[in-house]
């Protein structure tokens, strides 16, 4: 029987959606090639991305917020001295889609998870041969953890009394608000059958959820995506990621619940709309059309 190669798959979400816990349950696939967020890097970082100037503008001022001067070279420099890791100031767009596409002897899984933005204007990057997966997490429960993320992460003075609704343009949200280019995105890969994937029926039936999601995409099921060991930050060296996201990733507490996690955990209560900022609502109402649109459509086990 010919080999008709590795499952290829690329899960697209937004931020605080869980993403990197289910990549570090991808991590667990025997012969696995996972990648992290190339898409999004190239943005940020590529030759041609979009964001490339606005993302070398807040490294410079993190770094002197912390002390340490230095200039957007000097931070790339520091990335390239890490054992693992590409670098992703040196890449392109059409570079990633290679990668992605390359032929992988021996492997049973390509999977690459990746943000929603990273891909806005660039549908032409998107590789072919992939099964895509949309993770969708409700509005109320991302933007409050964005919120904190954001205020927790960026240098000091930057994110106090931060709005969402003034976000958009800046780099750190597109703009609309990452649900709109989340069914956008969905609505341009309809013909091929993407999977949507719902976090609370993830994380309230994890075995049942993963079991159909592996049928799907045509791999073994197996216990050691459900239950895993808290790798801390050394699990990065087993995935593909910019040497840049690498390092930043371990100076902050951005994935610091997923790079500790063992399992998906439990869900969180959906939090009181009475109780959030104003910015918050109104960023979720704007939001809710498209999250309820594609939730109609989330994969469903008994």
């Amino acid at each position: 029987m010919a080999d008709v190669g590795p499952a290829r798959v690329i899960l697209w979400g937004t931020p605080r959606c869980l993403s990197t816990a289910f990549l570090k349950a991808m991590t667990h696939v025997d012969d696995s090639i996972v990648w992290h967020e190339p898409y999004l890097y190239a943005r940020r970082l590529g030759t041609d991305g979009a964001d490339r100037e606005k993302f070398r503008i807040m490294a410079e001022q993190g770094m002197k917020a912390k002390g340490v001067g230095g200039n957007f070279d000097a931070i790339i420099g520091m990335a390239k001295m890490l054992p693992f890791g590409y670098v992703g100031s040196e890449v392109s767009y059409q570079w990633v889609k290679e990668q992605l596409q390359a032929d992988a002897p021996g492997k049973k899984l390509i999977f690459n998870k990746d943000m929603v933005e990273g891909i806005v204007d660039k549908y032409d990057a998107i590789p072919e041969g992939f099964r895509h997966v949309f993770l969708l997490r409700h509005p109320l429960k991302v933007f409050p953890s964005f919120k904190n993320m954001a205020k927790n992460n960026a240098p000091p003075g930057m994110m106090e009394g931060v709005d969402l609704r003034k976000l958009p343009g800046t780099g750190f949200m597109p703009a609309g608000y990452f649900y709109k280019e989340l069914d956008d995105l969905y609505e341009y890969l309809k013909d091929s059958k993407p999977i949507v994937i719902c976090t609370d029926d993830l994380q309230k039936n994890p075995e049942g959820v993963m079991k159909a999601y592996c049928k799907e995409i045509g791999i073994q099921y197996t216990e050691k995506i459900l239950n895993w060991t808290d790798d801390g930050d050394a699990i990065m060296q087993k995935w593909m990621i910019a040497k840049e996201s690498a390092m930043m990733l371990s100076s902050t507490t951005i994935h610091k619940n997923a790079f500790g996690s063992t399992g998906f955990g439990e869900p969180s209560e959906l939090p009181d709309k009475a109780e959030m900022d104003e910015d918050i609502v109104e960023v979720v109402d704007k939001c809710m059309p498209y999250y309820e649109k594609m939730h109609k459509d989330r994969l469903q086990v008994e």
